[in-house]
């Protein structure tokens, strides 16, 4: 597709792939802009479940005007139904690789990724938007020597956002007993599948995420993802202070806040968090900006299957077997 025009936007050059899309560099037609053009795949553009998703996306990001969240400039289908996005080209790099590449994130700069976390949220928020599905893979590290120590944040992929509305004013709805969103960072209410989901599951999100900066893991971790999702329902979570017991008191006991199993009992609001982290008195960041490993350029990844639909899968082959079992037990009694 090099050289297809799509939309308003040319495309360039492909920098990333996966099973549901492509990702491409392209250029305005007429102001020769730069931009990062998503493309379905022309299989999963003619499931309408899977289109409704991936324009869901552009809806959910384009609702929120905020510095911190990926900008969608447009969206729509080429004359052979594959469906495609166009947002801003980025390049940085992702929060879970600078973890990956540092153990653990120095506590002021993970203080400064949580604030301005903190402050996109709450726009989205304010927007009726909750993303869902914040981890470390979806935020971007940006180079601004601006800032302290040097990085912005992005939020990327709204693909499992839930709206209050769309932009015609119609309820968005998820269907009960549905399980979205990765295991590792999903609030206990997401993964007992039946709970009402809002804000505060994002700001569980942000304490999960917080948490893995300072001590290098999130808080649960085991084998598979149905035992990851079973803790954030059943087991207390760990203190901060248990693998980091420099950290500051009010640090650990905010991180603790914003865990609590009950989202009732969570911190209310993202602006709410944010106050809270800012009171923190930490060291200050060394006088030298954070050096951002980019090799290419990242932009929001290209879809793929979601993470629920083999939990699902799953389930269901579990209740399979236990209905077979009760049958055969049944017919040993007769």
């Amino acid at each position: 597709m090099i050289g297809a025009t799509v939309g308003k936007y040319k495309l360039v050059e492909k920098i990333g792939e996966g099973g549901m899309g492509t990702i491409y560099r392209a250029e305005h037609t007429v102001l020769g802009s730069p931009a990062a053009v998503k493309v379905l795949l022309q299989q999963w553009s003619v499931d309408p479940v899977v289109v409704d998703r991936f324009f869901h996306e552009a809806k959910a990001a384009s609702a929120i005007r905020h510095s911190g969240i990926v900008e969608v400039f447009d969206f729509g289908q080429l004359p052979n139904d594959q469906a495609w996005i166009a947002m801003e080209l980025l390049r940085g790099e992702t929060l879970g690789d600078f973890i990956t590449r540092s153990g653990v994130v120095d506590p002021a700069l993970a203080q400064q990724i949580g604030m301005q976390l903190l402050a996109a949220l709450d726009a989205a928020h304010a927007a009726g938007v909750v993303h869902r599905d914040l981890k470390p893979d979806n935020i971007l590290l940006l180079p601004d020597p601006g800032l302290p120590g040097g990085v912005r944040v992005k939020i990327l992929d709204f693909g499992i956002a839930k709206l209050g509305s769309d932009r015609f004013g119609n309820k968005q709805k998820t269907r009960g007993g549905t399980i979205l969103g990765t295991p590792s960072y999903m609030a206990p209410e997401q993964c007992d599948a039946h709970g009402e989901v809002d804000s505060r599951a994002d700001l569980y999100a942000i304490g999960c995420i917080l948490f893995e900066m300072l001590t290098g893991r999130p808080p649960f971790t085991a084998e598979g993802g149905l035992e990851v999702m079973a803790m954030h329902i059943y087991e207390p979570p760990p203190r901060l202070h248990t693998f980091a017991p420099h950290m500051p008191p009010e640090l650990d006991a905010l991180i603790a806040k914003l865990l609590i199993k009950d989202p009732g009992d969570r911190l209310p609001s993202a602006a709410y968090a944010l106050a809270s982290l800012e009171r923190i008195t930490l060291m200050p960041l060394a006088a030298q900006v954070v050096q951002l490993a980019m090799p290419t350029v990242a932009v929001p990844r290209p879809a793929r299957t979601p993470v629920w639909l083999p939990i699902l899968v799953l389930l269901a082959a579990v209740a399979i077997a236990i209905t077979a079992g009760v049958l055969i037990a049944g017919w040993g009694d007769v």
